[in-house]
């Protein structure tokens, strides 16, 4: 690992909403860290908080009804101290975002070409002002410049017939043909820092592998740091330098990409890793039964007890803490503190446990 600061760091980020069935405490206490030039990834199953993370990174949810907590410093800054307009200014310049779904994001009315043509021209510029924008939108020289560059970046994503894309609205393109104009507009002000949230999830299994293969080759020639977040753990296996597995809002474990698939720790991972299916036809025994927490009235203790097959009453009472494995790994589970408890079960051993258990119910009356 690299003696310099982490290029974002992130300190016992918590995040939580006010609703009507009460508070739901969505992200509890989360530190990561993405070093320069590293593609970390988020991974876990759905609803487990992840890209409610990388939005309180990015600073896009409103407050209230979303309530935010923690340090989130990027290359030296806290984020969380910068005044709104330096904020978007930063988020259009040095940190750029691929959203989950790229029809939502992307202007039904405009023109692909405009759209990017914009980005280009004013991405991180918040202090343009109404007449600057109209004096250098119009501006034949600005505008061709512009124009230029999206075209070379929709030919850098293998983007078919850029030149007709760029007069195409969202609704006239393929699924994968929006997500290329997601990435390229993403790569548009050449981000330190790039967010993509669930990359190509929404598309068929052939565009999805090749979006994957684009964003491999990009990290390979641009030497990008990348936050990923996937519930896919085959996409983590194929980009990542290290991974962060997320569940009920909390990191349950962190170890290079290697590692935590060689040697998993935490009962959550192995499940996870246990549910992959197999070419061979192997049975499916050994995937996690229940579902994640609700995060209005989350368990006590660890939040994966009720679906753990090693839970005991320490488990239900005391919140697990970070245990090292190594420079880069830990893992939060008390069997790892517990010096009673033994060596860190096998994979196959929690396969098997996880195929005989039944996951706990809360008591109805809460976890008091």
């Amino acid at each position: 690992m690299s003696d310099a600061a982490p290029l974002l760091s992130v300190r016992d980020l918590s995040v939580g909403f006010e609703g009507f069935d009460g508070y739901a405490d969505v992200v509890d206490g989360v530190d990561l860290t993405v070093e320069h030039g590293e593609v970390v990834t988020i991974a876990g199953e759905t609803g487990c908080g992840k890209s409610v993370t990388t939005k309180a990174i990015t600073g896009l949810l409103n407050e209230p009804p979303a309530h935010v907590d923690g340090t989130v410093e990027f290359d030296g800054q806290d984020l969380r101290e910068l005044p709104d307009d330096e904020r978007r200014e930063l988020n259009g310049d040095r940190i750029s975002v691929i959203f989950q779904n790229p029809l939502s994001s992307l202007n039904p009315v405009f023109t692909i070409g405009e759209q990017l043509t914009d980005t280009a021209q004013f991405g991180g510029d918040g202090n343009t002002g109404i007449l600057g924008y109209f004096r250098r939108r119009f501006s034949s020289t600005d505008r061709s410049a512009a124009r230029e560059r999206v075209l070379e970046l929709l030919e850098e994503v293998r983007m078919p017939d850029p030149e007709s894309v760029m007069d195409s609205y969202p609704s006239e393109l393929s699924g994968g043909m929006r997500q290329r104009a997601i990435i390229a507009q993403a790569l548009l002000n050449e981000p330190d820092l790039l967010i993509a949230d669930e990359p190509g999830s929404a598309l068929d299994v052939t565009v999805h592998d090749e979006i994957l293969s684009l964003l491999e080759d990009l990290i390979a020639e641009r030497d990008m740091s990348i936050l990923m977040i996937t519930h896919n753990l085959g996409v983590a296996r194929r980009l990542s330098d290290r991974v962060y597995i997320m569940y009920g809002g909390r990191i349950a474990e962190t170890a290079p990409t290697a590692e935590i698939f060689d040697a998993p720790h935490h009962p959550y991972t192995q499940g996870l890793i246990a549910s992959i299916p197999r070419l061979s036809g192997e049975s499916m025994a050994g995937g996690i039964g229940g579902s994640v927490p609700e995060y209005t009235d989350p368990p006590m203790g660890c939040r994966f007890h009720p679906r753990c097959p090693y839970a005991d009453e320490s488990c239900r009472s005391s919140e697990p803490a970070d245990v090292s494995f190594g420079e880069q790994a830990r893992s939060a589970c008390i069997r790892h503190s517990d010096g009673d408890s033994g060596p860190v079960p096998t994979l196959q051993e929690t396969k098997r446990r996880l195929s005989e258990h039944e996951p706990t119910p809360e008591p109805a009356e809460g976890n008091q």
